[in-house]
């Protein structure tokens, strides 16, 4: 987790504040980003020159976009670890034999975040890839949730809450803990419709090497169309223990 406490520099917090804000936009004026973060124009425009010099933006007339830079630098913090080609061999081969979508996330600063997401019999990288999940109502933040310490997780609910995104979302955090014990007791977890409606998944977690949560690997699809918990699971359990060996897990 991330800590407030200790000295902290307000310019580095606006420039990354406007980053934030372009990324939300997709694109944005000078003017816009006045509004939107409460700043004078004056202000933002020593920072978006700054940006621009320094390549994490781009200008197209009068609009700002993201940098390719930045793209650069995700890429380099998706591939840092030694897992990275072993994780994502063994999601594309998962969704090869299951023929449905599968991901792997990792947690980051309260948040799951994906790092591969395969759609089977789709030549792509991945739309989800990059995005950010409630670890409350999602396969893998579930069993993320479940793999770390109750301390940890009371931190992550504390910061982010609890938020509703269908009408099967958990709101409740005591209806939430019950979950991930169901989830603990039976090694794996659910989501039933609690991102989207009409989609379900299945989550395991993944041990890292030296202990702890590495992150968490799901299947998910439409509920007329995926099998029992049960067979998701097992699929997803034979998969994980073969990325955990890999990799070195004891």
């Amino acid at each position: 987790m991330d800590s407030s406490s200790g000295r902290r520099l307000q310019t580095t917090e606006t420039s990354l504040a406007i980053i934030d804000a372009v990324n939300e936009l997709g694109e944005a004026r000078m003017s816009e980003l006045a509004d939107r973060l409460d700043l004078s124009t004056s202000t933002i425009h020593v920072h978006l020159k700054t940006l621009l010099d320094q390549e994490y933006l781009v200008k197209r007339g009068e609009q700002y976009r993201l940098g390719l830079k930045l793209f650069h630098l995700g890429e380099g913090a998706r591939t840092r670890n030694e897992w990275y080609e072993v994780a994502r061999r063994k999601t594309h081969e998962l969704a090869d034999s299951c023929g449905e979508e599968v991901t792997f996330a990792v947690e980051e600063y309260g948040r799951a975040i994906t790092l591969f997401n395969v759609v089977a019999n789709v030549p792509s990288k991945g739309f989800q890839v990059g995005r950010y999940y409630y670890l409350h109502n999602s396969a893998v933040g579930k069993a993320i949730l479940a793999a770390l310490p109750e301390t940890r997780v009371n931190e992550i609910l504390d910061r982010w809450g609890l938020p509703t995104e269908t009408e099967y979302t958990i709101t409740d955090r005591e209806a939430l803990m019950e979950d991930i014990d169901r989830t603990k007791e039976r090694g794996y977890s659910v989501n039933d419709q609690e991102a989207v409606e009409g989609l379900r998944s299945v989550g395991v977690p993944v041990t890292a090497p030296h202990g702890g949560v590495l992150g968490a690997l799901d299947i998910s699809g439409p509920l007329y169309r995926l099998p029992p918990n049960e067979e998701l699971a097992s699929m997803l359990q034979d998969v994980v223990e073969g990325l955990e060996s890999e990799i070195g897990v004891q």
